[in-house]
């Protein structure tokens, strides 16, 4: 297993997304910085909502790859621990990291990348291509629009997903 750095991890995580790249959280750090590049295109659109929505992201992604860093040191050392010590509980060689519960695994759809990229090349094709109509979705607040149909969405696949109804 490689040990990954904390300090920096912290220096990576300054720009969002690339701190959890390097701890091998790709969806996550895939996620993030989607969500740091909408919140700054949809600046000009609400300027009250999104540059908070951009530094709460940019908080949460920072002191999230920084625990996940800390994380990750502590199963390292416990499973050092349990392949080098005698004294170690169990046969050590039976279980490795990947399978202690809890270790967090991501497998990255490559459609919901797919998805993510068409999306932005359709933004930066309207924004650069268009921008008479550029700027004309930014006077009907498109941000405001799509951030309502974004959490219609959500909630509704949350009210589907919900088993207990």
């Amino acid at each position: 297993m490689i040990k990954k750095r904390r300090w920096l991890t912290f220096m990576l995580a300054m720009i969002p997304g690339i701190g959890h790249l390097y701890l091998g959280f790709k969806k996550q750090g895939l996620q993030f910085m989607i969500g740091a590049s909408l919140c700054i295109m949809f600046i000009p659109s609400e300027p009250m909502i999104f540059p908070f929505a951009l530094a709460a992201l940019w908080f949460y992604q920072l002191f999230d790859a920084l625990q996940k860093a800390a994380w990750m040191k502590i199963t390292a050392a416990e499973h050092e621990r349990m392949m080098f010590h005698p004294d170690s509980f169990g046969e050590p060689w039976t279980m490795g990291i990947s399978s202690m519960p809890g270790y967090p695994h991501e497998d990255v759809n490559p459609a919901w990348v797919g998805v993510g990229c068409v999306v932005a090349g359709f933004l930066m094709l309207v924004i650069s291509a268009f921008p008479t109509l550029w700027r004309m979705l930014i006077e009907i607040n498109i941000g405001t629009i799509l951030l309502s149909l974004g959490l219609i969405a959500y909630g509704l696949k949350m009210l589907r997903n919900n088993t207990r109804a």
